[in-house]
């Protein structure tokens, strides 16, 4: 995933912000405990959603602990406490990191390739170790193969929609979010992963426009202002408001999704959830379009400043 799906800070209370960094760090202990110390190198803020999400479904609320942090190993730091959600999204995401390394060596040029190729092998390891610790993946390891190739055949064949281009990714993250879940709350699992990738797609081609409108790669960004005339920076802010509109509804298709999950509002993960789909990915989103290419702020929970250590 891509870390576009992060909360914003300012308006979490203090209870909320702490519960939020301690999801991150219990999702990083366990690719390390879980698959190997190299999958907690791939974690991104979109996986703290994932398991929150999941364990709001799943009414698990889990437990805090304190533990060492390889990053910072002379401070204890308050993390979830193992569980089946944090295995779970462990081992996902070592299959979702393999797939991703094979599509940038496909997709990557240079340098670039050479690193990613050198990347395939500890990356093809880490989704065996999932796949030998959980048979039930199984299923999803093909659906993310498939996902990704009819994501892979639309960027071939130079799909100008990005809304046609972000569907797979869409199924995808709806897979990895319904995963073992069982009626209702496997039906809005998938609702809500489905729309998060949405998100995350759109977001990520804003953001890699400009650079791919200069290096002449696939985005559909690029291919809509190249059928317009007019350079991709000068698109995005001419259709600014039709792009922000949509990541906004699929925010709201998330939300209203969740709304329907029983206990929702008692649940400790709620408040981040809902910081998230109705704060932050518009933030995001406003960030990415203000300055596309530049790195976005690490005013977040996951990455404190001074001030809040």
């Amino acid at each position: 995933m891509f870390g576009y799906i992060r909360p914003l800070a300012a308006e979490l209370r203090v209870k909320e912000y702490a519960y939020y960094r301690a999801v991150y760090c219990g999702v990083c202990k366990s690719m390390e405990k879980t698959v190997s110390p190299l999958l907690s190198m791939t974690l991104r803020y979109d996986y703290v959603l994932l398991v929150m999400v999941r364990m709001l479904l799943s009414g698990e609320t889990g437990s805090l602990q304190a533990a060492r942090c390889l990053a910072n190993p002379f401070r204890k730091k308050t993390a979830l406490s193992d569980s089946e959600t944090l295995r779970y999204t462990s081992r996902a995401a070592a299959l979702l990191t393999h797939y991703g390394v094979l599509d940038n060596i496909a997709d990557e040029h240079g340098i670039k390739r050479l690193a990613y190729r050198l990347l395939s092998s500890p990356a093809a390891a880490m989704r065996r170790r999932a796949l030998r610790q959980d048979t039930s993946l199984v299923p999803l390891d093909e659906r993310l193969r498939t996902s990704l190739s009819a994501l892979a055949a639309l960027e071939q064949a130079g799909e100008p929609s990005p809304d046609a281009a972000a569907e797979p990714f869409g199924i995808l993250l709806g897979a990895m979010f319904a995963h073992g879940l069982a009626g209702t709350s496997a039906r809005i699992a998938d609702t809500v992963g489905a729309a998060v990738g949405r998100c995350i797609y759109l977001l990520d081609a804003a953001d890699d426009a400009p650079e791919d409108e200069a290096a002449g790669a696939y985005n559909p960004f690029v291919r809509q202002a190249s059928a317009e005339g007019i350079p991709v920076r000068d698109y995005l802010q001419t259709h600014r408001a039709r792009i922000e509109n949509a990541v906004l509804l699929s925010c709201q298709t998330a939300y209203r999704a969740l709304l329907l999950a029983d206990g929702y509002e008692s649940h400790p993960a709620w408040p981040c959830i809902e910081n998230l789909l109705q704060l932050g990915i518009p933030h995001t989103a406003k960030q990415v379009l203000d300055s596309p290419g530049r790195p976005l702020s690490r005013s977040d929970p996951a990455f404190p400043t001074e001030n809040t250590q």
